[in-house]
């Protein structure tokens, strides 16, 4: 699960364990360290759920989120090169560490995904979604500090990319209702409808339709009729 990094001198003295693949150093004797390690990699799980909600339910909501997404990191990229401050430790992580790109990154889904789920979806009931509001509050939070606990950023570089994944998530979801709505929403109407659209089968459906009641009842429809089918086989 995780191999020793070769010991270190001076202030740094105590030996690292990184997590295999990933390469986030802790400390193998705090487990608090380890907890923060596998909290560092929540985004990096994110972009696989992203990828598997895009393609099982080619929703238009869920691709533009996960753009939203992608344009906050090319935002971060810019803004370390730009403000070029030093990471606490040199010897935590390559690059600048001003802001952190994944606090920022944890912000932005936090804001985003929480706009969608108070003001979008409709099947949700109301306290399940305030759990989930906290759930994602608690998230954002917990990879910030673990990216302070484990020194790859300052507190100062957490809050800024905090600050700034708030405010891209919240320009975003503001863009993604302007796009239903502008023009009488051809701007939407356009992206549906185009041949890139219709050649992948994207569609817009998990704001208007409960989608996991709708596949359920479809599943469970289509096997009534295959045991309706067999039943009628055996009685000839």
């Amino acid at each position: 699960m995780s191999c020793a990094a070769p010991p270190l001198t001076g202030q740094d003295a105590s030996p690292l364990a990184s997590l295999s693949i990933t390469h986030v150093s802790y400390d193998p004797s705090d487990p608090l360290s380890l907890v923060a390690a596998y909290l560092s990699l929540i985004p990096q799980a994110l972009m696989i759920v992203y990828a598997v909600l895009i393609f099982s339910h080619r929703e238009l909501e869920i691709i533009l989120a996960c753009a939203g997404q992608l344009g906050c990191e090319a935002i971060n990229y810019v803004l370390k090169r730009v403000i070029k401050e030093a990471r606490p430790s040199n010897l935590k992580g390559k690059g600048y560490g001003m802001p952190s790109s994944h606090t920022q990154f944890m912000f932005f889904f936090a804001t985003y995904i929480s706009l969608w789920i108070a003001l979008r979806n409709k099947f949700i009931p109301k306290p399940i979604k305030a759990v989930l509001l906290l759930a994602l509050s608690a998230l954002a939070v917990g990879v910030a500090g673990s990216r302070v606990y484990l020194q790859y950023h300052t507190v100062k570089q957490v809050l800024v990319g905090s600050g700034a994944g708030v405010i891209i998530g919240l320009g975003w979801f503001v863009t993604t209702a302007l796009m239903r709505t502008i023009v009488g929403g051809k701007l939407w109407d356009f992206l549906l409808e185009s041949e890139v659209a219709r050649l992948v089968y994207v569609k817009d459906e998990c704001t208007v339709v409960d989608l996991h009641r709708r596949d359920w009842e479809g599943w469970w429809t289509a096997r009534e009729q295959k045991r309706k089918a067999v039943k009628g086989k055996k009685s000839l």
